[in-house]
């Protein structure tokens, strides 16, 4: 029963990837477009000002129950996986936008393969370490499953 609601929260969690991320590359092009800053940096800005609207998406379809530990200690925690998401793409971005004088698609890729290469570890470390049940639990916190959430 636990695999399939770890299960459950991957699938609500990868599906809400796949509408953030978008989002994230669109407003990093439309920033780079205006503005002529490396696309690393500007990859940066747009993880910390997408990061509230995020958190509320993900904190309501994946993690209702929280951590306990209140609002403003889940979104930091949750700022920094984003952040670590953002410092990792924006390294593969900025070579490329150095290297190559990259364009759009060119971009896109770079920070996709960044992202990549953190998603399960974020996925893992939101899950088992920041909304963990068991740390609530080890708090006395009373434990009970989340309701059901709906499907995206």
């Amino acid at each position: 029963m636990a695999a399939g609601r770890i299960a459950a929260r991957f699938t609500r969690y990868s599906v809400l990837s796949l509408l953030t991320i978008p989002t994230g590359y669109t407003l990093l092009l439309i920033a780079r477009h205006f503005w002529d800053v490396n696309a690393g940096l500007l990859n940066l800005v747009v993880g910390t000002v997408l990061t509230p609207p995020s958190f509320l998406l993900y904190r309501h379809f994946v993690w209702r129950e929280g951590s306990g530990r209140g609002v403003a200690r889940d979104l930091f925690s949750f700022w920094q996986t984003v952040m670590l998401g953002a410092l990792t793409s924006s390294v593969f971005i900025a070579a490329v936008d150095h290297w190559y004088g990259a364009n759009g698609p060119l971009i896109v890729l770079a920070g996709l393969f960044g992202q990549g290469i953190v998603f399960l570890g974020r996925f893992v470390w939101l899950d088992l370490v920041t909304f963990s049940a068991k740390r609530r639990a080890a708090r006395g916190e009373p434990v009970t499953p989340a309701p059901d959430t709906p499907a995206l």
